[in-house]
């Protein structure tokens, strides 16, 4: 396990740093393209400190440092839901950043009976 590399972060990091109050900051690699009915590029997810200063790239593992790329929209958005973003703003120009607050966690759905009351 590799601990000397602190400016990377792995999934469970990233959730776990949203709690703590990061921003989830998404970075467009590639430009956005529609090709169909979907949209294509690269995009990367970083954790931020509300300052700014502190930055975290998200990565696959810590044992195995390759950045994690996201090549559709779908997926990205996919994953912003995931760490619990509500809503999602995705820069589609290289170079274009967009920051998001999440919890870092979705609540888990509720199962079960569920008591109704009728008036």
């Amino acid at each position: 396990m590799i601990e000397e590399a602190p400016n990377v972060v792995t999934e469970d990091g990233l959730r776990s740093l949203l709690a703590d109050g990061y921003l989830l900051e998404v970075v467009c690699k590639e430009a956005g393209e529609k090709r169909h009915n979907s949209w294509y590029g690269t995009w990367v997810a970083r954790a931020v400190a509300e300052d700014g200063r502190a930055d975290k790239m998200l990565v696959t593992s810590r044992s195995y440092l390759k950045v994690r790329e996201f090549k559709t929209i779908v997926g990205l958005v996919s994953f912003l839901a995931e760490m619990g973003c509500t809503t999602a703003s995705i820069p589609l120009e290289e170079g274009g950043r967009e920051r998001h607050t999440a919890p870092g966690r979705v609540a888990q759905p509720r199962t079960g009976p569920v008591l109704v009351k009728d008036d």
